[in-house]
């Protein structure tokens, strides 16, 4: 995988512009907040799927990527409890997993309304992996569909820069 960061800070929560609000619905999502909308507005306006993390809830306040254990168990922002397997790439902080890489995030670092500070991650994953992932949890999303279709490795920066503009400008 190839993945880039960046952090927002200062992010209030708010009324944000009926412009976004008004594309997404155009686009059949509906508007959840403000970071989570710019993500779901920046990876339809580019193709390139983002994630945005709490970084106050990301221990040692970092990312990686590693492959899951046989059997380990991860509940994803759904709030479904899955059984993950060896071959399945998690994206975790400094302690534990915080999302099903390309697929879905979880429960235990999602956006909220008190959120000030966004991890914003852009990243390239194998197509074959993803596919495979999502198969085998029957997780079908708009990041995991993309990524299994593959998305342009150089757009990861594009997308992010992009975020970060949009968080800048509202938050």
């Amino acid at each position: 995988p190839k993945k880039k960061t960046r952090l927002i800070e200062n992010i209030k929560d708010g009324p944000y512009p009926f412009w976004l609000q008004d594309r997404l619905l155009t686009m059949r999502l509906r508007p959840i907040n403000k970071i989570i909308d710019i993500s779901n507005f920046v990876m339809m306006e580019t193709g390139q799927p983002l994630h945005a993390f709490d970084f106050d809830n990301l221990a040692e306040n970092r990312i990686v990527v590693r492959t899951a254990s046989e059997g380990e168990k991860f509940t994803t922002l759904d709030e479904k409890e899955r059984t993950l397997s060896a071959d399945m790439l998690m994206i975790c902080d400094g302690e534990k997993p915080v999302a099903v890489a390309g697929v879905m995030g979880g429960l235990n670092s999602e956006i909220e309304e008190k959120t000030s500070r966004v991890l914003i991650e852009s990243a390239y994953f194998d197509p074959a992996s993803i596919r495979k992932t999502a198969k085998k949890l029957g997780l079908n999303t708009d990041a995991s569909h993309r990524f299994e279709r593959g998305v342009d490795p150089e757009g990861t920066l594009t997308a992010l820069n992009r975020a970060a503009q949009l968080m800048a400008e509202i938050g």
